[in-house]
C-alpha cells in the first residue's frame, strides 16, 4: 500500500521549511501539502511527531557499490548479495536514489581489487539487480578512466545495453588533476621505499602512458549525448581544462580541486559537485578544495557520497548548524540538485505536489540526525522508530519501539 498521511511533519520544500504540516501520499505520488489534511483521504497515517520530512538523498556518485563487491583485496562477495545489502544499508541513511559510480579502465583499482570478476560482468549483473524488485531508485554512473585505451569500446557497448545513466571522464595520470608531481614522488618514495631520483623516474614513465583524448574523447562524449546521459568530468584542476570539457559538451564538474575551477565551472552553467566526506571531516584528504567553504562561496552546488555514504546527512545538518546556511538550501545540496544535475528533477528531488513520494523522516538525537524512516515512490523500505524514548540505562526493549507502521 503506498497511499498515506504524514501529519505533524516539519516539511522542507525547496524554499522554506513548513512546520505543523501534513503531505498527502496517493499512490505513490505526493498530492498535497497543508497544514491539515482530513485523515478519510488515506487507509494509513505516520505521525512524524515533530521530526523533519526531508526529500529522498539523491546521490550522483558513490564507489560504495564496488567496495560492497570487494571490501577487501581480494574478498570477492557474490554481487548480487553485495548488491541487496548495499541496498540495505543506503536506505537506512536516507537514500531514494544512487548512482553506483563503478570505474572501467582503471588499472590502479583493478590491480589493489585483486577482484575475480571482470568489469563487463559487475555492469552487466548489477544492472540486471536494479531492474528486479528493488528498495531503492537504483541507476549505474560509469567512471572511465582515460589511461584505460583498452575498455574504450566497451564504454559504447555498455552505453548501448542502456545500462548507463550517467558518465564521467576521469584521469589520474600524476602531474595534474587530483596528484601533483611532487605528491606523487612524495607518495612513491615512501610506498616503495626508494629515493627521489628513482620516484622521478617513475612519475616519467607515468605520464607516458597513453590516454583517450582528442578526438576520440569527443566521440565518446557526443555518443553520451545523443543518448541523453549526463556527463561529468573529474579532478578539474585548471580554468583551462573546464573549458576544454564544457567545450565538449560536459554539463557536471565532479571534485574540482581549486575555487578557481570550481568558481569558472559555476559561472559557465555546470553543475558543481562536491564530496560530502570532505565538509563532514573538515577538508580535503589530499589538501585540494575545501567543500564547506566551495558551498558558502556557491561554487559547488551539489554533494555527494564519494567514498563514505553517510556523509551525506551529517553534512546537510553540519552546514545547517555551523555556517548559517538554511535547512531548505542545505537539504537542496542533496535532493533537488542533484537531481537536476542527473536530468530527473521533473519527478523526484524534492517535497511539491505531483512528484514521487521520496521521502525521508529525520529525528535529531542529540543533534545528530538519525533516519527514521525512508519512503521510495509511496513505499516504506526502511524504518527504525520515530518515536524513541532513549533510556540511558537502555534496560528496558519497550523503550525502541515501532509505530505507525504503513
Amino acid at each position: 500500500m503506498n497511499s498515506f498521511i504524514i501529519i505533524n511533519a516539519t516539511v522542507v520544500t525547496p524554499n522554506e521549511v513548513l512546520n505543523n504540516t501534513s503531505i498527502l501520499v496517493e499512490h505513490g505520488i505526493i498530492t498535497h501539502i497543508a497544514g491539515q489534511i482530513d485523515e478519510q483521504y488515506a487507509p494509513k497515517i505516520i505521525d512524524a511527531a515533530g521530526d523533519i520530512v526531508m526529500p529522498g538523498i539523491i546521490d550522483i556518485h558513490t564507489d560504495a557499490m564496488d567496495a560492497e563487491i570487494v571490501p577487501r583485496t581480494g574478498a570477492d562477495i557474490p554481487i548480487t548479495i553485495a548488491f541487496r545489502e548495499l541496498e540495505r544499508k543506503m536506505s537506512g541513511c536516507g537514500f531514494t536514489t544512487v548512482y553506483h559510480s563503478m570505474h572501467i579502465g582503471y588499472d590502479m583499482a583493478e590491480l589493489h581489487s585483486q577482484s575475480k570478476y571482470g568489469r563487463e560482468e559487475i555492469f552487466e549483473t548489477v544492472y540486471k539487480a536494479s531492474q528486479g524488485n528493488t528498495l531503492l531508485n537504483n541507476k549505474i554512473h560509469l567512471r572511465f578512466e582515460l589511461s584505460g585505451v583498452k575498455a574504450y569500446e566497451t564504454c559504447f557497448e555498455l552505453m548501448d545495453k542502456g545500462y548507463i545513466s550517467m558518465l564521467s571522464v576521469m584521469d589520474h595520470t600524476p602531474g595534474q588533476g587530483q596528484i601533483t608531481k611532487e605528491q606523487f614522488i612524495a607518495f612513491y618514495m615512501k610506498m616503495a621505499k626508494t629515493t627521489r631520483e628513482v620516484a622521478i623516474e617513475a612519475f616519467e614513465e607515468k605520464i607516458t602512458v597513453p590516454v583517450i583524448e582528442g578526438e576520440k574523447l569527443e566521440t565518446l562524449i557526443k555518443h553520451a549525448q545523443k543518448l541523453h546521459i549526463p556527463i561529468a568530468s573529474h579532478d578539474d584542476d585548471t580554468v583551462e581544462k573546464v573549458n576544454y570539457m564544457h567545450n565538449l559538451g560536459v554539463n557536471i564538474c565532479e571534485f574540482p580541486i581549486t575555487m578557481e575551477t570550481a568558481q569558472h565551472a559555476e559561472k559557465l552553467g555546470m553543475h558543481v559537485v562536491g564530496g560530502a566526506s570532505n565538509i563532514l571531516r573538515g577538508g580535503s584528504l589530499s589538501g585540494n578544495l575545501n567543500m564547506k567553504d566551495a558551498v558558502l562561496a556557491g561554487a559547488v552546488d551539489t554533494l555527494c557520497s564519494d567514498y563514505y555514504p553517510p556523509s551525506i546527512l551529517h553534512s546537510i545538518f553540519k552546514l545547517y548548524n555551523e555556517t548559517g546556511m538554511s535547512l531548505h538550501a542545505a537539504v537542496n545540496l542533496a535532493t533537488l540538485n542533484p537531481a537536476r544535475a542527473a536530468g530527473i528533477s521533473n519527478h523526484t528531488g524534492s517535497i511539491e505536489a505531483g512528484k514521487d513520494a521520496d521521502l525521508v523522516i529525520v529525528k535529531l538525537v542529540d543533534g545528530i540526525p538519525m533516519v527514521t524512516h525512508t519512503i521510495v515512490r509511496g513505499h516504506l523500505v526502511a524504518q527504525a522508530s520515530n518515536k524513541i524514548n532513549y533510556n540511558k540505562d537502555f534496560t528496558h526493549n519497550d523503550n525502541l519501539s515501532l509505530t505507525n507502521e504503513l
